[in-house]
């Protein structure tokens, strides 16, 4: 998704230093727009997520499994992206952008936008205390299979015939 680069405030910050109820609850307090990105080594490959922000609120959330090209929107997003800030290994990075450029993003990109906007008092039931890589697992059913014979290998590549 293409989002405008905004002006970096935290960058590289090591997960396991990374506290999500503290950091999104003063960027509540302080009426922050801009989105807040994390990226992880997950499941089956890198995965990234993203709550985008708006005067302190959450108004937005995507979730990209980026080596299957899959990207999850809004309300399915929330918890995949909220997940991911538990995994061990992985960065998050804050910038701010300008209530219009918020704005902008969520105009066209409907359904980035969660049904609600989320607020500090209700941060609580999104945080997850684990990595779970349940939400990978079903996102990717179907998508990625666990054992690919050769033939299955050759037929992906469009060489069948080669693995028989």
């Amino acid at each position: 998704m293409n989002l405008p680069v905004g002006e970096a405030i935290e960058q590289g910050i090591r997960l396991p230093d990374f506290d999500e109820k503290a950091t999104l609850e003063m960027l509540a307090d302080k009426m922050f727009s801009g989105y807040v990105v994390v990226t992880v080594e997950g499941f089956k490959g890198v995965e990234e997520g993203l709550l985008l922000i708006k005067k302190g609120a959450i108004v937005g959330a995507l979730y990209e499994y980026t080596k299957h090209e899959i990207t999850v929107l809004g309300d399915s997003a929330l918890p995949q992206a909220f997940n991911a800030f538990a995994a061990k290994n992985g960065i998050a990075e804050i910038y701010s952008l300008s209530n219009q450029q918020v704005d902008l993003v969520t105009a066209f990109n409907d359904k980035i936008k969660t049904a609600q906007e989320i607020g500090k008092r209700s941060l609580g039931k999104y945080l997850a205390k684990k990595y779970d890589i349940s939400f990978a697992e079903k996102t990717l059913e179907g998508v990625v299979s666990e054992h690919e014979s050769k033939k299955d290998v050759f037929k992906r590549l469009g060489l069948s015939g080669l693995g028989e």
